[in-house]
């Protein structure tokens, strides 16, 4: 739903190195890394599909934490289409690919997971597996905005803003839990299971995790945590 218009897409093509979407009502092409329009009827009206946060977990991780979580059947009359993807982290882009990047960044090996971050206007990239292996938080300041990466054995990793109700906090863990500087206890979820402010809720940040090449295809002035 974009301006109360709901629109379905499809596969449009690449173009700097990821798939495009093609909307079906109107046929403008949309960028599905930054949900905006690229091309098309709708270009430069300044459309821009809402952020819905996303949690890059394990199923045993998820369901820790949500086990009443629905899944969807197999049966849905499209299985003959469904494959093993076995792509995501795998190294070698094709040229179909190379060919359509604008900023190839070569900081990092072109598929190293990272979860990739904006604040403030800026951008960074947490990489997964120099995350801990364990329950762990990160206190970062980006785009002179705080936020906080909680992550777990680097198969978990999301991030939210460091501020409640108005108040900064400063997160820590000891491995097995994530606490603040006020004693209250969080889940990896952002939710507060303990302490002064129980019951409350992280507001979640702009997040999600990537393969290194299309965040920094797509983010060139991007930075890298640690580096």
């Amino acid at each position: 739903m974009v301006n109360d218009t709901h629109y379905t897409f499809q596969v449009a093509g690449v173009y700097n190195g990821l798939f495009v979407m093609e909307d079906r009502l109107t046929g403008s092409v949309w960028s599905h890394y930054e949900g905006k329009v690229l091309e098309g009827p709708l270009a430069g009206q300044g459309l821009v599909m809402d952020y819905v946060p996303t949690t890059q977990t394990t199923w045993e991780e998820w369901l820790a934490l949500h086990p009443d979580t629905l899944v969807l059947d197999f049966n849905t009359g499209f299985e003959q289409r469904y494959r093993e993807n076995v792509a995501i982290g795998r190294r070698g882009l094709s040229e179909q690919f190379l060919d359509t990047i604008i900023n190839m960044d070569t900081r990092l090996d072109e598929f190293e997971l990272v979860l990739g971050v904006e604040a403030g206007g800026e951008h960074r990239a947490y990489i997964l597996q120099e995350l801990p292996n364990n329950k762990s938080v990160i206190n970062d300041t980006l785009g002179g905005e705080s936020i906080a990466i909680f992550s777990q054995n680097s198969t978990y990793a999301t991030v939210f803003s460091s501020a409640v109700n108005g108040q900064l906090l400063t997160f820590s863990s000891d491995g097995s839990k994530i606490t603040d500087d006020l004693g209250n206890v969080w889940s990896l979820d952002g939710r507060c299971e303990s302490g002064p402010f129980a019951g409350e809720r992280l507001v979640s940040g702009y997040g999600f995790v990537s393969e290194w090449y299309g965040w920094a295809a797509y983010h060139p002035q991007t930075t890298i945590y640690g580096r």
